[in-house]
């Protein structure tokens, strides 16, 4: 039976924070810990107990766990002073709990011997994994679930910076909403995002180019996290290994592919074979349902089998 046990360590600025333990039966030390990291403001349990069946999958496979709340997050001490909730994720994704991150690395170095770590989590989770990952070389993989490669704070102008597919999306709601009259209120009462409805059906009237022939420029990327692509190219050049599980719904997987993955193509090329990718059909950003958690967690058993993830063989 795996052994839980509550622990508790000090960040760099002397505040105490608070997490989970999880240790298998037979602790395997070769294999690399792995660190699942507190998405947006949510606790370490993860948006409904979504942490809590990942962990149970990593330890059934020999993998140390440690789930921890950052800074002002849950149990741990601290506060956040931000007013509005977009500038908490803002900062999250520039780096806020990159330290916390690498405190935790080195207490379970210190503590528990561990040499080799990956790093893992949702949304904000899973960008701190990557602009952590890129400070400290004994991490080796990244377990992301919906990355996030864009900037909150810029949510206050959606219709400047919505993908093409959210925008298409957007279309599609709007058209079947046609016939409800709220929906007429809410436009003729100026509540509308008459930005975003203008934007979205001029888009019927727009054929994509290949987004290799795409020019790349800052208006185009919008609100792209300037920090994200040298972090995870970084992480990948020293041969770092990484699984990117999206949901098809989620605005997320859109931003990837529109907003890194369009412009980076030709850097990430030669690391195709150090990255495995999968999108769960229908499924919301946090995998609410049972079937799309199942999806999620068969996907990263295959991926943490590999003898490359668990024995840490070069790219």
């Amino acid at each position: 039976m795996p052994k839980v046990e509550a622990i508790s360590f000090l960040n760099r600025d002397g505040l105490r924070l608070y997490g989970t333990l999880h240790t298998p039966g037979e602790p395997n030390r070769t294999l690399p810990a792995v660190i699942l990291l507190s998405p947006g403001v949510k606790m370490r349990v993860g948006p409904g107990r979504l942490y809590v069946p990942l962990t149970e999958l990593l330890t059934s496979l020999g993998y140390t766990v440690l789930r921890f709340d950052f800074f002002g997050l849950g149990d741990s001490e601290g506060d956040l002073s931000e007013v509005m909730l977009a500038d908490v994720y803002n900062h999250i994704e520039v780096g806020r709990y990159v330290e916390d991150t690498l405190c935790a690395i080195e207490w379970l170095a210190t503590t528990h011997g561990f040499k080799r770590f990956m790093l893992g989590g949702l949304c904000g989770g899973a960008v701190t994994a990557v602009l952590a990952a890129q400070r400290d070389s004994r991490v080796e993989s990244l377990l992301s679930l919906g990355m996030n490669v864009t900037l909150s704070s810029n949510a206050v102008t959606p219709a400047k910076y919505l993908t093409r597919a959210e925008l298409d999306s957007r279309r599609q709601k709007y058209f079947r909403r046609l016939l409800e009259p709220k929906s007429w209120w809410r436009f003729l009462t100026f509540q509308s995002e008459y930005g975003v409805i203008w934007r979205s059906m001029l888009r019927m009237f727009v054929r994509d180019k290949p987004a290799a022939q795409q020019p790349v420029s800052e208006e185009q990327r919008g609100n792209a996290n300037p920090l994200f692509p040298p972090a995870y190219l970084a992480f990948l050049a020293r041969g770092g290994r990484a699984l990117l599980v999206f949901a098809e719904k989620d605005r997320l997987y859109s931003e990837y592919e529109e907003k890194f993955v369009a412009f980076y193509r030709e850097q990430l090329e030669p690391y195709q074979l150090q990255i495995r990718q999968h999108i769960i059909p229908y499924a919301n950003h946090v995998l609410t349902f049972h079937e799309w958690q199942r999806e999620m967690l068969e996907h990263c058993r295959a991926w943490l089998q590999l003898p490359e993830i668990r024995h840490g063989s070069p790219a």
